[in-house]
């Protein structure tokens, strides 16, 4: 299955919309975007440990495995696309310039 970022983009504030609404009556208040970017920094802690691992520069517990390392990646994605919906950025366009503006400015 393919998707562009605009799709996945709206699709996981479709999913987080409904579980929002669903635990915001069981706690009496939902995920505000201060709560989502902790989340974020969690997810990205979890990205770093995860590479840690695969790098050999933490003793595991468990071994990470590039499996964990997707997860986590999809994770932090998903987090970063309910953001810019939640705040009405057109990630996949963003995303476009970003990388134009890395080829222009490393590759000559």
């Amino acid at each position: 299955m393919s998707v562009t970022l605009r799709d996945a983009q709206h699709l996981c504030w479709k999913n987080f919309s409904k579980i929002n609404d669903r635990l915001d009556p069981e706690r009496g208040k939902g995920w505000t975007p201060f709560v989502m970017v902790t989340d974020l920094l969690e997810e990205a802690g979890e990205v770093a440990s995860a590479v840690k691992g695969l790098e050999g520069f933490k003793p595991p517990e468990k071994p990470k495995t590039k499996e964990m390392l997707a997860t986590e990646l999809s994770d932090l994605l998903y987090i970063i696309f309910v953001l810019a919906e939640h705040y009405g950025i057109e990630l996949e366009e963003a995303f476009l310039q970003t990388v134009n503006d890395y080829v222009l400015r490393f590759v000559k």
